[in-house]
Order: C-alpha cells, then structure tokens, then sequence
C-alpha cells in the first residue's frame, strides 16, 4: 500500500473509533461500514460491554498492577441493560483485566469468564506494558479474537474458532490502547476487508436453524423405543429388517448392550438410524411428511469413486451372482460413505423435484473451510468438526451433516485369512445437527449448539460443556473404538498408539414440517 494511501486509511480507522468511543453511536452512525457492522453484532445477539470499558479506562491504562484502584466492580450498561463484572487477576509474571457478561436476566448468575462477548486484557506484571486482548465469540475457551500491540504503534488481530485459527494475522492501523476501549463492531469495520465477520456472526433468527432445533427434540421422544442391533433397519415397506439378510428382526434379538430386544422396541444399527432420520426427511420433501420408507438396496450400492472395485460394476445382476455382490459390497471398507451419499442424493431429489447431475450430487458433499485441512472422500479431522460444523452452519441455516467416521481398520484374524491387511475403512455413520439459538426459553440467542444423533440417542453434543474438563462424549468414544479397531499397540513409552481419525460431511437441508416416521415394533 502507498505511503499516502495508509495513511487515509489510518486517519479514517482513527475517525471511526474517535466517533464511537469519545462522541458515543449516535455521531458514529455517519459511518456507513460501522452502522453495517453493528447491526451485524446486534443481529447475532453478540454482547457489547465496550460502555463498561470505557467508564473503567483508567484501571485499563493504568502503569502498573498496584496503581488499579477498582479490582472489582459490577456495572449495569446503559446501552443495553446489561450487567458487566470487572475484576484484576495476578499471576506470577501477567496481570489481567476481565470483563464479563452477564449470562442470563437475574443479577445474581453467571459471569463466565469465556463467555460470548468476554474481554481479558493481559498486561506484563513488570513493565505494566499491554501483551494482549482476548475477546471470546462463543462459550468456548478456544473460540476468540486476539489484539495485540505492535512495536510501530499499529495492532495485530488474529480468529480462532474452537481452536482452529481461520485466515492469516491481520494489520489494524490504530494504537491498541485505542481498541481496547472500543466496541467489537468497529474493530469489525476496520478489519471487514480481512475477515468474514458474517460467518462469524450468523443471524440467529434464520427459521433454517428452528427446522433443525425442531427436527432433534422430536427425535428425542423415541430415545427410549430405538435400541442398538448390530446390522438392523427398517425397510422399504416399513419393516425391521436385517440389512444383510434382509430377514426380520423379532423379539429376543441380542443388542449391543448385552441386553435382548423386547416387545415395543426397534432395533437398529447406526446406518439404520440415520436412515431413518433421512425416510423422515425424505417423506416431508415428498408432500407427505412421516409416511416413506427408502429401500434399503438403492442404499448400498456403491457411489462415484476414483478406485472403483471391478464387482462394484454391474448393477445388473441376479440370481446368485447379484447376492454374492452384495455381500462383497457389505464387506466393502466405504459401505458407511455410500450409505450416506445415497441417502443425501435421493433426499435432495426429492426437495428438488428432479434427478441431479453429477456435478449437483457431489456439490452435497462439504468441502474446504476456512482454517481446516481436508481431504476429498476423507473429510475432516475428527477434532477440527467443531470449527468446521460452525462454518456450515453459518452458511446454510437449516442443514444437518450426515457423518461417515474413518480410519484405519485391522480386521481380526480368520482360519481363511490369519493374517488379514489393514484397511482405511468408513466404520461408523451420525448425524450431526448444528444450529444457532434464536433466544426462546432459556437459551442465549446466538449460542451455537451442535447435537449428535446417534443410535437413538440425541443427548449428546459435539461442544464442550462449559464448566467441565472432560471431552464430550461422542469424540471420546468415537477415539477410543478407533483405537481399538486399528491396533497400533503402544509407543516406546508405553503409551497407546491413536490413529487418525476422520469424518466425511454430506448435507441434507431439514424441512419445516419434518416430523419421524413410525417406528416398526419387533414381534
């Protein structure tokens, strides 16, 4: 950039935080980029505590820790109502300033220190010097902005999304000292050209996110009907049926717990029930919501890939042959990809009302993000679906991902083949169902949220749950089965080997009227 150029662009960044921190909104509201952005930040219920800042700039600016003369306050914004608690930690070498938000209506609740709209100054318990500004954009601890001070009187911003940075540092041309009293919305304006703040900051009123809401609390009613049987699903004409074999389930079939299949319950493997999640959706985009059943066979046959089993050829056999194909197919490593490639195709058919093309059914598949390595056919680390879950979400409001998990895969031994070759294998599929909330009830609008559906069971979620150190459930045992199934053994110290895991996306959109289709009871 010319010389004349920055400083324009410097002058009128100046300007803009001049107009908000010293006149107040109403003189910054000439400022079209500003006006913008913070309705984009009041539109996803983003909390502002820069009021709060400003009113205890001196404890913010002051040179040295001993010099704070309010370590703790509670104020109550004007702006917007909204209780703001200041307090000053030490440690052995930092200091910090804490802003928090008020969480919830009653004064007495929560304040969490990660919170949305969060700020945590740093300063150098030394030299009293700025090191940082932490600004937290969810309830997560590794979803922020940083700002930092520059040694040329500029600042430094980075993004991170559930520890994931998205896109390079960005240069903002205005003193840190300057930021730090400012509202977020005009740290977005100066740095818009840099960073997506609309994905970032999702309108949460979208009705797409209240279909997906709605869709995983009607699923929830059947948690206790639906138990878990290895290989089972229900068919074509609405009968629980083997996949394989395609003969009934009955009463007495052994479930994966331990336990036996009783009278009023269905069974269910995991490709099951995400088929049966997807017939729900099927029959809704169909004009006849809770009534249709996809075959099973159109399921298993196998999708568009670059290595291509000769077997997986021929579509056309029968008898014998075509049985012994699809018991090859059954053993095929990627049956979990196609099973839910199909379902997706025909799912968006029928919301489409026509046939796709080639280039529209491998558009269902999710792709490259922001800040996250992927793989075409692999997906993504099983780590970065957080971040990743957000980006979809944010761009397609109303969607669900259905989820093939992939890694590594020892087969055990056989008489026939005692010492079998490891397979990179589509071992397990879900549904994730991400959504952003609209403030009904007793949710924060705007909070993002990420439900697992999983073998009848809804409760789960992708997310860290505030307050608590243990991983979610899902991840945690997801890591563990693949560990068990690739055999790595142990390192030289001793410690168990962990492979890569990966999950594959592929979208379907959730209609307005969705509601599950009847569950078959076994007899």
């Amino acid at each position: 950039m010319r010389a004349g150029g920055f400083l324009r662009l410097r002058t009128l960044a100046a300007a803009v935080l001049i107009m908000t921190v010293t006149l107040g909104p109403r003189a910054a509201a000439d400022e079209a980029d500003l006006v913008y952005y913070r309705t984009l930040v009041a539109d996803s219920a983003f909390p502002e505590n820069d009021e709060t800042r400003r009113l205890l700039s001196e404890a913010i600016m002051a040179p040295a820790y001993p010099a704070v003369e309010t370590p703790f306050k509670i104020n109550r914004q004007l702006s917007d109502g909204r209780l703001v608690q200041f307090e000053v930690r030490k440690t052995v070498r930092h200091w910090y300033l804490i802003f928090r938000n008020q969480r919830g209506s009653e004064p007495r609740e929560n304040y969490p220190i990660w919170g949305r709209g969060s700020w945590v100054i740093k300063k150098d318990l030394l030299t009293g010097s700025f090191v940082q500004a932490k600004i937290f954009l969810q309830d997560d601890e590794n979803s922020f902005v940083r700002l930092f001070p520059t040694d040329d009187g500029r600042s430094r911003l980075d993004v991170h999304l559930y520890g994931r940075q998205l896109g390079d540092d960005v240069i903002i041309p205005v003193f840190f000292e300057d930021l730090v009293l400012a509202p977020f919305a005009g740290i977005a304006a100066l740095t818009g050209h840099s960073v997506d703040w609309e994905m970032l900051f999702p309108d949460a009123d979208s009705y797409g996110y209240r279909n997906v809401k709605s869709m995983v609390a009607s699923l929830a009613r059947f948690d206790n009907s639906i138990i878990e049987v290895r290989d089972a699903a229900v068919n074509g004409a609405g009968l629980n049926v083997f996949i394989k074999s395609g003969k009934p389930v009955t009463l007495g079939e052994k479930t994966q717990d331990g336990g036996y299949l009783e009278k009023g319950e269905t069974g269910m493997n995991c490709s099951g029930y995400v088929k049966w999640i997807a017939d729900g959706v099927y029959s809704a985009w169909s004009g006849i919501p809770g009534s249709r059943y996809l075959n099973i066979d159109e399921l298993r046959q196998p999708t568009s890939r670059v290595n291509r089993n000769p077997w997986s050829d021929s579509r056309s056999a029968s008898g014998r042959e075509a049985r012994d194909e699809l018991e090859s197919l059954l053993r095929d490593p990627r049956f979990g990809l196609d099973w839910n490639r199909n379902l997706a195709r025909i799912v968006e058919e029928a919301r489409l009302g026509k046939s796709l093309s080639t280039d529209e059914v491998e558009s269902l598949d999710t792709g490259e993000l922001v800040g996250i390595p992927f793989w075409k056919d692999l997906g993504y680390r099983l780590e970065d679906l957080p971040s990743a879950l957000y980006q979809l979400a944010s761009s397609r409001p109303g969607a669900v991902y259905l989820a093939a998990v992939n890694s590594r895969f020892l087969p055990e031994p056989t008489a026939e083949d005692p010492d079998p070759m490891p397979l990179h294998q589509y071992w397990h599929v879900s549904v994730l169902a991400p959504w952003f909330e609209s403030g009904e009830g007793q949710e924060e609008r705007g909070h993002f949220r990420v439900a697992v559906l999983d073998v009848g069971d809804v409760s789960d979620s992708l997310l860290q749950v505030p307050g608590f150190a243990d991983i979610p459930a899902y991840p945690a045992r997801i890591t563990a089965n693949a560990t068990r199934y690739a055999k790595l053994g142990r390192d030289d110290s001793g410690e168990i080997l962990v492979p890569e895991v990966m999950v594959q996306l592929v979208r379907i959109d959730v209609p307005s009227d969705f509601i599950p289709n009847p569950l078959p009871e076994t007899h």
